[in-house]
């Protein structure tokens, strides 16, 4: 199994560091599209789609709609459906949570429409955020989630007693999501001293900003948990062997992105 998910992640990294830096802007945005279908086509699972051929439609219905909206929104767009999706994160888990793994939400059609949302405005914002900062800033913004991902693991194996949302995973504690952001931290300061980008607002004050987001893509993890333990579901899928589903893996970044790509943009001086 270990083997099975190195050898997983060292393809993806290579693949993913290729269209990301080396290719053009068509094929950037064939790549995005495609990874929308798989996590639509993932997504349609937690909705309880069964059959093949309605999956099918609303996964390529969620692509058609990506597509168009990468051409047409605007950031106000964005920050309007940015600010939707984490109303509705921070809602589900929360009732979630509260009622003890009872309630979440298990509208069929609420549960469509909201992965209609998630995967459109990540594959739009991945799109812009390229186009307007750089593979390099997007990366590293990215690498900023990760990093609380790591720190939160570390952090929490060796501090963990606090659990931050029993009923919904029960691993997380509050002492890793602060070692998380107290490691998110220092890697914003040394990310925003090696870029020295011109900046309408103090370098401290965004650099708490892209912790903050950071701390908060942990609702993206968890609104994922609770959409798998309403259907029963270990992973969202299994096309990458040793770590489930592509959402599996972005999971924490369908909301995180959006709100970086618009902190970058409202922050960086034109």
């Amino acid at each position: 199994m270990l083997k099975q998910r190195v050898i997983t992640a060292i393809v993806l990294v290579v693949l993913s560091i290729w269209a990301l830096f080396f290719s053009s802007d068509l094929v950037w945005k064939g790549v995005l599209l495609f990874v929308g279908f798989i996590a639509a086509w993932e997504w349609a699972a937690f909705a309880q789609l069964k059959v093949p051929a309605l999956r099918l439609i609303y996964a390529l219905g969620i692509v058609v709609g990506a597509n168009y909206a990468i051409d047409n929104f605007t950031i106000q767009n964005i920050a309007l459906l940015t600010l939707l999706e984490a109303a509705v994160l921070i809602s589900i888990v929360m009732r979630f949570q509260k009622t003890k793994g009872k309630v979440g939400s298990q509208s069929v059609g609420f549960i469509m429409l909201i992965g209609v949302l998630a995967v459109i405005l990540f594959v739009v914002s991945m799109a812009q955020f390229r186009g307007e900062f750089g593979p390099l800033i997007l990366l590293l913004s990215m690498s900023l989630v990760w990093a609380i991902d790591t720190g939160a693991y570390f952090s929490g194996r060796r501090f963990g007693k606090t659990k931050l949302a029993l009923h919904v995973s029960p691993g997380k504690t509050w002492e890793g999501v602060f070692g998380g952001a107290f490691l998110t931290l220092i890697i914003s300061f040394i990310v925003l001293y090696f870029l020295q980008p011109q900046l309408n607002v103090a370098l401290t004050f965004l650099a708490l900003i892209l912790t903050l987001i950071s701390v908060f893509s942990v609702f993206g993890d968890l609104f994922e948990s609770v959409l798998k333990r309403q259907v029963g579901l270990k992973d969202s899928g299994k096309i990458l062997p040793g770590h489930g589903g592509i959402l599996d893996r972005i999971d924490s970044l369908i909301i995180a992105v959006p709100m970086l790509y618009l902190a970058w943009h409202f922050s960086v001086a034109v």
